[in-house]
């Protein structure tokens, strides 16, 4: 728990401070006099535009009408027929603060799950490190520092220092055009974003996992959540999964999409010793499932929300491939016995999963968001294991989760 609060506050902090910094930009911009509302972003602007006729003009970027470009020129403001235009070039700073919170959100996942993913476990478990709170956070602001470094430097790198619109071309492609620029001005070109990609990581509301966890408990085992096979042993693992979904969309309408998503539901493995009236039990379970869905996904109040917030309601349906194996192993030395036994379940199932999610568009590029959600798997049955005190199961194999999603948007 620690270890997710303390990703929180590094997320919360990164947030905050790059919030800050935007509004500190708008506040020093002019309000724009167009008819529709320019983005602070782009206002005042310089700007250069080549005619269709020959010449150029140059200018401090206004604003958009339907079928006019607004701009300050000796002092006042000109309006410049869209359909006299060839080419139109807009200034525009290299946006290294959003480079650098790029970074940093990346740094931190990234920085996660190569260094503390717990191994020998189902995909992307964090390990369940024994640490301070400040250790944590300072850890994850090492990873923040050294995403947010290098998405500084490739912005700085990469990234051009204008926009340029061509109107050249037939009359759709000029349409075109037009309504791309009407939409940068206006601050409104993630509305036209179609393809969508998103990873979700979360908290996992394990069930078979921890339903034997607390059998092996409430019966005298030595239980954690960890496997050693042939002297070889994983790491422990928390509940925390940085691997949850990964899921791609596209908008059929502003409020309606469809895809695919790819979730891992496997749990942490658990295993139990125990010695008791000369005799050595030990058990051990495992669960490794994905499932493979067809989703769709509504947003009921998009006209109602700022655009840079959507909530969306999904369902999806499809099939999950189960593996599940629950290994057992009891014997003395005397007088001398020894058994084993191996339950194993291997089935694809069909599946349905439900989920809502609160996205937060930092950028025309990224998105950030809280998501909840539950998979449905058909139950299965566990068998018993007299000698260790271990009665028969239903192994309710879905389970639910409470997390974040990334998202980037094209």
């Amino acid at each position: 728990m620690r270890k997710r609060l303390s990703l929180l506050l590094t997320l919360v902090l990164l947030l905050s401070v790059w919030k800050v910094m935007g509004q500190q930009v708008d506040q020093s911009s002019p309000p724009s006099v167009s008819e529709l509302p320019t983005a602070p972003s782009v206002l005042f602007n310089k700007v250069l535009v080549n005619l269709r006729e020959g010449g150029a003009l140059s200018g401090l970027l206004v604003g958009i009408e339907s079928n006019a470009l607004i701009l300050r020129i000796s002092g006042q403001n000109e309006k410049i027929q869209l359909n006299s235009i060839a080419w139109v070039t807009i200034e525009i700073e290299k946006k290294t603060s959003r480079n650098t919170l790029y970074g940093a959100l990346l740094g931190i996942y990234f920085g996660n799950l190569i260094f503390l993913r717990a191994e020998n476990q189902p995909l992307a478990y964090i390990q369940d490190i024994e640490a301070n709170a400040l250790g944590l956070f300072l850890t994850n602001a090492i990873f923040a520092g050294a995403g947010g470094g290098l998405g500084y430097l490739s912005g700085a790198i990469l990234e051009k220092g204008e926009k340029v619109f061509n109107f050249t071309g037939s009359r759709e492609k000029q349409l075109s055009e037009g309504e791309r620029l009407r939409r940068y001005i206006i601050g409104d070109s993630s509305r036209s974003r179609k393809i969508h990609f998103s990873v979700q990581a979360g908290h996992i509301f394990t069930r078979v996992s921890n339903r034997y966890l607390s059998l092996l408990k409430n019966t005298d085992y030595h239980a954690s959540r960890y496997i050693c096979r042939d002297y070889e042993c994983g790491d422990a693992a928390s509940n925390f999964n940085l691997l949850r979904k990964l899921q791609i969309s596209y908008s059929l309408k502003s409020n309606a999409e469809i895809g695919i998503a790819l979730y891992w539901l496997g749990e942490p493995s658990v295993q139990g010793e125990k010695w008791q009236n000369g005799i050595s039990s030990e058990i051990t379970q495992t669960l490794y499932s994905t499932g493979y869905y067809v989703i769709g996904i509504y947003k009921p109040f998009l006209k109602r929300m700022p655009k840079q917030i959507s909530w969306n309601a999904g369902v999806g349906f499809g099939a999950a491939k189960v593996n599940f194996c629950l290994k057992t192993s009891s014997h003395s030395w005397y007088p001398y016995f020894e058994e084993k036994t191996e339950h194993n379940i291997s089935k694809i199932l069909f599946s349905t999963i439900i989920f809502t999610e609160l996205n937060l568009r930092i950028s025309d590029a990224l998105s950030l968001g809280l998501i909840s959600d539950y998979v449905f798997v058909p139950s299965e049955h566990g068998p018993e294991f007299l000698e260790g005190g271990i009665p028969a199961q239903k192994l309710r194999l879905g389970n639910g989760s409470v997390g974040f999603t990334l998202g980037l948007h094209f």
